[in-house]
Order: structure tokens, then C-alpha cells, then sequence
């Protein structure tokens, strides 16, 4: 398949002599002689003859990178060029171009919106201002030092950011391709009569970030040797700077061995005319240090500070040295070193080259931003069409529970499937589960059912603007009217699907209401898509997907011995006994208390019961259970053991599993399924969610709703068929879900009905 031949926009300050400009030179000539548009917009300067001399387009326009207002005037100017120019990728690597770019980008109608790419070339000071090189769909950054400042500093998705090394361009940057005549005007011009004396180069603008007053201070040390200090950088654009290292090198009386020779246009003879060539960033790190490189291209051994970039690209003993920033004794006693073995610093330079040859030339880095460009050209590309979908959840935290679960899950399948999934929580046990699948989680506490919580109605309203989300999936219902309120407040064109899960018996009336806004929504269960019709009134674009059980977590054969050992030594869990567990939140729904008051009417009385929930989530209740146990003498068979993060092994340590929600029927009732899936019986009340995945007599017994006695009798007979129809039980039910109930197959339904929806919004308003 041919690749796209894109039209690209690079925008940065001006065109003169420096290492993002030398980068972008390089890209926009390789987009080029590749057949691609490619522009770039600048103040000006020297290099724009030889960027429109290899075929590219230069837009001059003058105060881009000027800190004015009437840098301003370029927002509408660049807005109206990306349209009328049909630019496919705009690419910032400047700050203050980088803020008219991205405005002017915001301002394209979403259907025309190139793709944003920018690139951390530099060590920016953290703050707002800076923050705007963070804004692109990829960020690019030239070193793995900038890759790690990006992290440290900013709060950006890690997926987001792509290192690409500078580089060099090999037909320049090679002893080959200069001839003789090169090396000699400029020997002649900067060195006459100084024949067969060591030179020593530092190019690069003169400013003290550069080191140029580090090197005199170095060389001062080691002026009895014989050597020559170019210093290469134009004289007039930091006039004070440059009369300050006039008049040290005078304090020193070095003027005839340290030469300011001003602006060079070529570099690569100037370079081989070096024995040595020195990059001595001190005040300040280079992010890659594009002077190191060029110069080991040259096989020019290189002194550099041991920082920044310099750590990745300058191999000590091996390609040249590394010497602490800030500290001209050490970097006198290296150039010496250098100059007292020229013979072994030539060995180093040859290395070096063969080292950059391998590693950082320029059409390597031109090779990995076209295929980053052509990346998110896709991926916009897919998105428009809906190929691709961003995926917003919503719920009030993410610990143990279904719906937390569930929204895990449907996460990790979004990822692995392409598309994009945000989460949007309070927080809790599953957060790091869920970026470690790939998901993008959002901390916001808009469970909280206060008014604070009306303050994240907008915030939220621009993150679904800026990740451009598709479908806006609300699975509780203060954050659902949250979501809602956020929804609203958009235009109605740029409205993601909003898409609700009930999934639960919620009190019929108007907060509960809410979960019945959606263009869709799931119910988890016949009985609940039951109580939405008759509660509610709602038919239409009502879709049943079971819940489902994660095959990869919930399946006995991947269940490790020591999992189980560990849950049976913590739990104290005798081997002799069989173990009723009845898992779940520590809530009176939830029936911890029936389970116990039935326990009295149980005719057998070797057994141990387990009761798996947080214990701190509510004490009050935790406390009423202890008591009980403690009252009813149960103590030396039932314990609470807290909440479990591996249920799993817990099941396996089961005989059989119960569910024993009294006041309220569960919606699905997922921890049932998930023992059946891990081959246990199961006793569960007869109602709601559980007569549509209990077969009584078949995977285990349905028993009624807050009757003890039913529950006893339940229980006195699981414990007595036998090891062997315990397991037929246990056989059946994994079967059951296994054809039913699985995670995968909810996961399939429920982006089936994201499309779904989205073809029906599409089919009512072509136009959007």
C-alpha cells in the first residue's frame, strides 16, 4: 500500500543557525525529495535560500516569534492557511509560535483539523507558558533526558510521547565530502600562519548557556601548551556576551590563542579543521547537543558537560570524554589529556563516527517523524469515520465492586481493540490496573452528592472537547448528571454518543431518572430492562447485555497452588472442613446478616464460612456482624477476613459460593457468576438478576428472599449430595457462563451498540 503523501507545516521562530532549525531544515528537505508538501513558516532567515532551493515552500511572516501583540494577528491568518491549504500535519517547535499554532488549530472546524504533533527540543522552564509543547497529539522529544523531563514535570499520558533523536545529515557530515579547498579558505581566513598547532573548536551561539566563558576559563589553566580555541558563533547577536569573553580572554592574555571567528556557513570544514571539538553547555544541560554528534560524524573526538543529551550520545573512553558541568578544572585536565595523546583522541573520533553512523543521523530521525506523521494522520483519519472511538466511562470510584469491574474491563478491550478509553473516578484499588492496560484515568470526585460536585461539570465539558470522545458512557448516577450537565453545555454537533448502564434496582424517581437520558441504554439483566420499560417508560434504543466474567482471571486452570496457599494461610482455612463463602460489600443489601441468623437453623455443623468485604468501608455494620457471631457462639466457624484482591484463589478455596441479597434483588449479581465460573456451586435468593443465571438443581439453588429457613435448608443439603454432584454443579455452571456471561462477549455487545448509535445519530444528522 502506497502511503499518503501528506502535506505538512512546520512553524517555528526564524531559520538561522541552531539545532531546531537545523532539524527542521533537514525534515522539510526529506518530506520534499519524498514527494510530500512540505512548508514552513518562519521569521526568516539564512537558511530559507537552501530550504526553497530543495524544492520546499517558506511562508515569511515576520513577527511569529516575537513576544508582542502583534504576533497575534498570525491566529486567524494560520487558521485560515490550514483550511484553505488542506495541511494534514502541523508541527510546533518553538513555544511562542507553538501558542499561535495551537490557538489558530482550535479554531479549525474538527472535520478540518490537521493532525498536532510538537517537539520538546530544550530544558523549557516548567510553567504554563512552556506547557503548550505538551499540547500535541504526539509530543515529540529529542532525548531520553527531555523524554524524562516531560514526565517529571508535566502531567501527560507517557503513550503520548515519542522519542526521536536529532540528527546528522551524512552527506555533509562526512570527511568524504570536503575537499581540501574547503578546509583551506577557512584555515586561511581564521589561521594563517598557524600551521601544525592543535585546535581546539566550540561551536555554537555565543551565550553563556553555551560555556564559551567555561572553555577560556579551562584553557587559561593550560595556556603554557600548545594549542589554538576557536570559538564559532556569530560575534553580533549577543553583543554584551560577546565583549565579556573579548575582555576575559584578555584578563587571561590569550588573544593569540583563543579567536572569536563569528558566523560559519561551514560547518563540516570547519569542524575537520578541529583536533578537538568541545561542548561545553554549563548553566543549563543540552537536550541532545546536535554539535556533539556532527563533530564525531567528523571523527572529531568530542569533550562534552555530563549532562542533558551529551549522557546518550558521548561514549567516555570510547568516543571522547565527559566532564561535570560548571568545573573548568576537570574539563582543563580532559583537553589536556587530549592534546598530551592526539593520537588516541583520533582513535576516538573514528569510533565516534562509526558510533553516530549507527545511531543518530538525520535520516533516521526524518524516517521516524514521517512514520509518527503518517500515525496520526491514521489515526485521525479512522476516527472520523469512526473506525476508531474514544471512550469516556464514568462512575463515582474504582475499587471492588460489578460496575468497577466491568468498567475495567471494558477499558482493556477499547485499548486493545484501537481505540481510545478514558475513565473518569474518584479513585481506588483498580486505578493502576487500568492504566497498566492502557486506559487514561482522570481523578475527579464526582460521586460526592454535594454541590462541590457541580464544579467539575465544566472542567469535564473541556476534557471531552479536547479528547474529542465519541461516546460518553455514564454508569452511576451522580456522575451521571454531572456528565449530563457537561453534555449539554456542548454544541449540539460536537455531542459525543451518551450512552447509560443501568445496573441496578435504583428508587424510581427523578435523580434516578438520569440513567434513562441516554441516546442508548444497557440493561444488565431481562428483569432490569423490565424495570426500565415499567418504571420509566422506556423502550427505545434499550439494549440487554449480560454482565460478564473475565475468562483470563476467572478460570481455575490459571490459578496458581501458592495463590490459594497464601489465601489459606492468611484465612486460617482447615483443610477437613467444607467452606461456605458468601463474598461482597459489608451492606444490609447484600445480606451478611441473613446469611448469619440462617447459619443457626443449619443442621450440620462442620463447616467454616468465610465473609469476604472491606470491613472499614462500613463500620457500624462490620460491628452489628461481630456481635452477632460473637452473641450466637458462630466464632469458631465464621470470620469477616476483610477484602480480598485476588477472588480467584478465594473461590477455589470455596465449596460453595452464596449470594444472599435480601432487601433488594441484584441487578445480575456478578460475584455469582464469577464463582460459577470458577466451577463452585453456588446458593443465591430467587429473585432479580439471579433467576436469569441460577438453574436450580442444575449449578446450584435459588432460595427466597429473606427467609432464613429457606436459606438453612439450601445450605444443610450442599452439604450433604456429596463431593461428586457438588462438582457436576460446579461443571454446569462454568458451562453456563462460559455460554452466557463472559466479559468478552459484553465487552463485543456493548461497542456493537457504540456504532450502533452512532450510525442511527449519523443517519438523523448527515451534516455532522
Amino acid at each position: 500500500m502506497v502511503a499518503e503523501k501528506l502535506t505538512v507545516v512546520q512553524v517555528l521562530p526564524e531559520l538561522d543557525e541552531g539545532g531546531v532549525e537545523g532539524e527542521t531544515l533537514d525534515l522539510a528537505i526529506y518530506l520534499a525529495r519524498n514527494g510530500y508538501r512540505s512548508v514552513v513558516i518562519s521569521g526568516g532567515g539564512r537558511l530559507v535560500p537552501q530550504l526553497e532551493k530543495n524544492g520546499c515552500i517558506h511562508v515569511l511572516w515576520p513577527h511569529i516569534g516575537e513576544k508582542s501583540w502583534r504576533c497575534l494577528q498570525y491566529v486567524p491568518k494560520l487558521r485560515k492557511y490550514l483550511q484553505d491549504e488542506h495541511v494534514d500535519i502541523l508541527h510546533l517547535r518553538s513555544r511562542l509560535p507553538a501558542w499561535i499554532g495551537y490557538l489558530a488549530w482550535k479554531l479549525v472546524p474538527e472535520d478540518q483539523k490537521p493532525s498536532l504533533i510538537t517537539t520538546f527540543h530544550g530544558f523549557y522552564s516548567v510553567n504554563s507558558y512552556s506547557r503548550i509543547m505538551t499540547k500535541g497529539e504526539k509530543v515529540a522529544a529529542v532525548s531520553e533526558t527531555i523524554k524524562q523531563h516531560i514526565i517529571d514535570n508535566y502531567k501527560i499520558d507517557k503513550r503520548r510521547i515519542r522519542l526521536i533523536h536529532g540528527g546528522f545529515d551524512v552527506r555533509d557530515f562526512s570527511p568524504e565530502a570536503v575537499s581540501e579547498e574547503r578546509i583551506r579558505v577557512l584555515r586561511e581566513k581564521w589561521l594563517p600562519d598557524k600551521e601544525g598547532v592543535p585546535i581546539i573548536v566550540l561551536p555554537g551561539r555565543l551565550t553563556q548557556w553555551k560555556g564559551q566563558d567555561l572553555l577560556i576559563e579551562s584553557l587559561a589553566r593550560i595556556k603554557n601548551k600548545q594549542f589554538i580555541g576557536l570559538l564559532i558563533g556569530d560575534t553580533q547577536e549577543n553583543p554584551s556576551f560577546t565583549r565579556k569573553l573579548l575582555e576575559q580572554i584578555k584578563n587571561h592574555e590569550l588573544q593569540n590563542k583563543i579567536l572569536l571567528v563569528g558566523h560559519c556557513t561551514d560547518m563540516p570544514a570547519a569542524l575537520l579543521l578541529a583536533d578537538i571539538v568541545v561542548s561545553a553547555s554549563s548553566t543549563q544541560p543540552e537536550a541532545f547537543g546536535k554539535v556533539a554528534i556532527e563533530a564525531m560524524a567528523m571523527e572529531k573526538p568530542v569533550i562534552a558537560t555530563a549532562h542533558g543529551g551529551s549522557l546518550e550520545t558521548v561514549l567516555p573512553g570510547i568516543t571522547g570524554w565527559l566532564v561535570p558541568p560548571l568545573d573548568p578544572v576537570a574539563m582543563a585536565l580532559a583537553i589536556g589529556e587530549a592534546l598530551d595523546n592526539l593520537e588516541r583522541a583520533g582513535e576516538l573520533g573514528r569510533q565516534g563516527r562509526k558510533w553516530v553512523n549507527e545511531r543518530f543521523t538525520a535520516k533516521a530521525m526524518c524516517e521516524k517523524t514521517l512514520a509518527l506523521y503518517h500515525e496520526v494522520h491514521t489515526a485521525r483519519h479512522k476516527k472520523r469515520q469512526f473506525d476508531t472511538l474514544t471512550v469516556m466511562q464514568l462512575l463515582p470510584e474504582l475499587n471492588s465492586g460489578g460496575v468497577e469491574r466491568g468498567t475495567v474491563e471494558m477499558g482493556r478491550y477499547l485499548v486493545r481493540n484501537g481505540h481510545t478509553s478514558i475513565v473518569i473516578s474518584g479513585g481506588g484499588r483498580l486505578v493502576d490496573q487500568l492504566e497498566k492496560e492502557g486506559s487514561i484515568h482522570a481523578e475527579k470526585k464526582i460521586g460526592s452528592k454535594s454541590p462541590a460536585a457541580l464544579l467539575h461539570i465544566w472542567p469535564l465539558r473541556q476534557l471531552i472537547k479536547k479528547n474529542r470522545v465519541s461516546v460518553l458512557h455514564l454508569r452511576s448516577r451522580m456522575p451521571a448528571w454531572i456528565g449530563y450537565a457537561a453534555w449539554l453545555t456542548l454544541p449540539k454537533n460536537e455531542r459525543p454518543i451518551l450512552l447509560t448502564t443501568f445496573h441496578g434496582f435504583y428508587s424510581v424517581n427523578a435523580y434516578s431518572e438520569i440513567m434513562t437520558k441516554g441516546d442508548g441504554v444497557i440493561a444488565v439483566s431481562e428483569t432490569i430492562k423490565k424495570h426500565i420499560f415499567e418504571k420509566y417508560k422506556r423502550k427505545n434504543s434499550v439494549r440487554l447485555i449480560f454482565r460478564g466474567v473475565d475468562g483470563e482471571a476467572f478460570d481455575p486452570l490459571l490459578v496458581a497452588k501458592e495463590r490459594v496457599e497464601v489465601l489459606r494461610n492468611t484465612w486460617r482455612i482447615a483443610r477437613h472442613k467444607p467452606v461456605l463463602m458468601l463474598p461482597g460489600r459489608l451492606t444490609r443489601l447484600k445480606g451478611q446478616e441473613l446469611f448469619l441468623r440462617s447459619l443457626l437453623q443449619v443442621k450440620h455443623t462442620n463447616y467454616q464460612a468465610v465473609l469476604v468485604g472491606e470491613t472499614r468501608e462500613n463500620p457500624s455494620y462490620t460491628n452489628e456482624l461481630n456481635e452477632f457471631i460473637e452473641k450466637n457462639y458462630l466464632k469458631d466457624r465464621v470470620q469477616l477476613v476483610g477484602h480480598c484482591s485476588d477472588m480467584p484463589a478465594a473461590f477455589i478455596l470455596a465449596d460453595i459460593v452464596l449470594s444472599t441479597s435480601s432487601l433488594e434483588p441484584e441487578a445480575f449479581g456478578r460475584t455469582t457468576v464469577e464463582a460459577m465460573a470458577m466451577g463452585k456451586p453456588v446458593i443465591a435468593t430467587a429473585h432479580g438478576g439471579s433467576l436469569e443465571t441460577v438453574v436450580p438443581g442444575k449449578n446450584g439453588w435459588l432460595v427466597q428472599p429473606s427467609d432464613p429457613k429457606s436459606l438453612a435448608a439450601a445450605i444443610d443439603d450442599a452439604l450433604t449430595i456429596g463431593k461428586e454432584q457438588l462438582r457436576k454443579f460446579g461443571e454446569n455452571g462454568r458451562q453456563r457462563v462460559t455460554e452466557n456471561f463472559t466479559a468478552e462477549a459484553m465487552c463485543e455487545q456493548t461497542l456493537a451498540f457504540y456504532y450502533q448509535l452512532i450510525g442511527e445519530k449519523n443517519s438523523h444528522h448527515p451534516g455532522n
